[in-house]
């Protein structure tokens, strides 16, 4: 479990009567204590992952401030364990070190600050994974929610019926802000209000047209110093998506893709 005294200068005969079993029992204690914080926290994110997977699955908004409201509550609760494991490093094994460094046993200090500091590392890995992990439960599955709008679109497109003479009015595509509808019987103008869910459109389409073109800037990533091109080329095929997905913004989509697109080439000239 403990790498001290593997090696010739960390002999322990050269300690002083006691002091081994000292440092077995501090190592120990500290180990022993870093697991158990471990354990709290993979029980509290193993039972929160869950249910912030099913209240982002729940909704149609893409962000929500009570997910937001969980997440940043889950974060605390690490955060104050990581906090008990930085006192009890600082209290209790910190001056164990400068006991034995005080004392002359320089190697044995040494070697036990490093397998101590070590463990420490790996326990502060374990939660940033756990971090990591509640964040990625958080996160809208765009694709997914696209297909719900499509879903509801089909559902919606032919039941919109004028106000004035109940005809009914054809959806013809996805509606993301208020839109006034005229009737093709009477020429009423009628207001349709999208759903939450087709609102959410506007917000997730540049989120879902980056996603499906990641490929291409990975290419890029991976070459940039010998094809800037490839930059280019994801560039366009990314705007050309999001184009597809909300054509009513293709024209101001086409003057920012022209300003990100001089932005590039003058940065690699």
């Amino acid at each position: 479990m403990f790498s001290l005294f593997n090696n010739n200068n960390g002999d322990e005969s050269a300690l002083p009567p006691g002091q081994t079993r000292q440092i077995h029992e501090t190592q120990e204690r500290w180990f022993t204590f870093l697991k158990k914080l471990e354990e709290r926290v993979e029980e509290l994110c193993t039972a929160a992952i869950p249910e912030l997977k099913a209240m982002r699955s729940s909704t149609d908004a893409v962000y929500e401030a009570n997910v937001g409201q969980v997440l940043s509550g889950l974060r605390g609760q690490i955060n104050q364990v990581r906090e008990k494991a930085r006192q009890t490093e600082e209290e209790k094994v910190r001056p164990f070190y400068r006991q034995l460094d005080q004392a002359g046993s320089f190697n044995a200090a040494l070697e036990f600050s490093e397998t101590c500091s070590g463990r420490y590392r790996q326990f502060e890995a374990f939660c940033q994974s756990w971090y990591g992990q509640l964040e990625a439960a958080t996160k809208q599955d765009h694709e997914a929610l696209y297909q719900k709008i499509l879903a509801e679109h089909e559902q919606l497109r032919d039941r919109f019926r004028c106000q004035q003479c109940g005809a009914p009015i054809s959806i013809e595509k996805i509606y993301f802000t208020t839109t006034y509808l005229k009737c093709p019987a009477c020429s009423t103008q009628n207001t349709y209000e999208p759903s939450t869910l087709a609102r959410s459109l506007n917000w997730i389409a540049r989120d879902l047209a980056e996603a499906r073109t990641a490929h291409l800037l990975a290419a890029y990533n991976n070459d940039a110093s010998q094809r800037p091109e490839l930059y280019r080329v994801y560039l366009r095929a990314m705007f050309d998506e999001w184009n597809k997905l909300v054509p009513d913004l293709t024209e101001s989509n086409e003057k920012f893709y022209e300003r990100q697109l001089a932005d590039f080439n003058r940065s690699v000239k």
